[in-house]
This record gives structure tokens, C-alpha cells and sequence, in this order.
């Protein structure tokens, strides 16, 4: 019988000795933070201290600034965006407008350059041949490449010889450019 009394008092010292470690730790788990407090994640208030709390706010909070600027000059570079294409626009209007009016005065130019032709190729060859002479040796060929092959010979065989040989060349570097 005193086996059995031992034992049970041994059971009871080591039922209050469980009970008392119990208690103790999780007095310490508390004050520690490993168990989380109500509407915590677990780990999260023990993982977090207060500097590193502020550095985490100060954080967001200059992403957040950041973030806004960005939105600010995304919106700005649109707003430019929209302007350098109306104005794209308008230079390509203004572009379009210049080459339709360079395209009517090259036509004036040709046709009045073909009337001029005309009136050469109806002088006599000996007449026009001295007239041409006097002519800037450009214009003079472009002149003479207008005017009907035969009455072109005609006129050239009546100028100076340097300023024929001129306008020879010019002409023949005109077809060279133009291939």
C-alpha cells in the first residue's frame, strides 16, 4: 500500500509540476509576442518593432509621392504628346500646301521656258545663236534642251564656240545626273 500511495503522490507532484510549466510558458509566449493577439497574423506583432514599423510607413509613403508624381508626368507627357502631334500635323498640312505650290511654279517655269523656246526656235538660227551668247550658260541649256533637236543645232552652230562647248557640257552632265 505505500508503493500505490507513493506512486499516486509521485503522479500528483508530477501532474502540478506539468500544470505549473504549462502556465509558465505561455506567461512567457505573451509577453514575448510568439502568439498573436486578437485580429494579429501569427508571427507578424513579434516580427515588427517600432523602428522598423516606421521605416516600413516612411517607405510606403515615399512610394505612394512617387508613385502620384509619376502619374503626374505620365499625364503631363501625354498632354505634350497630343501637342507635338497636332503640330506634326499642321507641318505636314503646311508641307503638302508647299509642295503643290513648288509644283505650280515648276510648271509655270517649264511652260514659260517652253513659250521661250518657242519664240527661239521661230527666230532665225544666226539671231538666236547671239542672243544665247549672252545668257547665263545654265540657262542657255536648259534653253536650248527644250527647244526641237534641229533648230537646237541650228542655234548652237551659230554661237561662240566656248560658250556652245558650255552649254555641250552642261547638258551632257544633266543626262549623266539624270540616269
Amino acid at each position: 500500500m505505500k508503493t500505490r500511495a507513493l506512486l499516486v503522490l509521485g503522479l500528483v507532484f508530477f501532474g502540478s509540476f506539468v500544470g505549473r510549466i504549462a502556465v509558465l510558458a505561455s506567461e512567457t509566449a505573451a509577453k514575448t509576442g510568439a502568439f498573436p493577439k486578437e485580429g494579429e497574423i501569427a508571427g507578424v506583432a513579434s516580427c515588427i518593432d517600432g523602428d522598423l514599423a516606421a521605416a516600413v510607413k516612411d517607405r510606403m509613403y515615399s512610394l505612394d509621392t512617387r508613385e502620384l508624381a509619376i502619374a503626374d508626368r505620365e499625364a503631363e507627357l501625354k498632354t505634350y504628346e497630343a501637342q507635338i502631334e497636332k503640330r506634326l500635323a499642321e507641318l505636314e498640312g503646311a508641307n503638302e500646301d508647299l509642295q503643290e505650290k513648288i509644283t505650280v511654279v515648276q510648271d509655270a517655269r517649264s511652260a514659260d521656258i517652253q513659250k521661250l523656246a518657242a519664240i527661239y526656235e521661230g527666230m532665225k538660227p544666226a539671231q538666236a545663236g547671239e542672243i544665247i551668247n549672252e545668257m547665263d550658260a545654265k540657262f542657255a541649256a536648259g534653253l536650248i534642251s527644250s527647244m526641237n533637236s534641229e533648230q537646237a543645232a541650228l542655234v548652237v552652230a551659230n554661237m561662240d564656240a566656248q560658250k556652245a562647248y558650255l552649254v555641250s557640257v552642261i547638258l551632257a552632265n544633266r543626262n549623266q545626273t539624270d540616269q
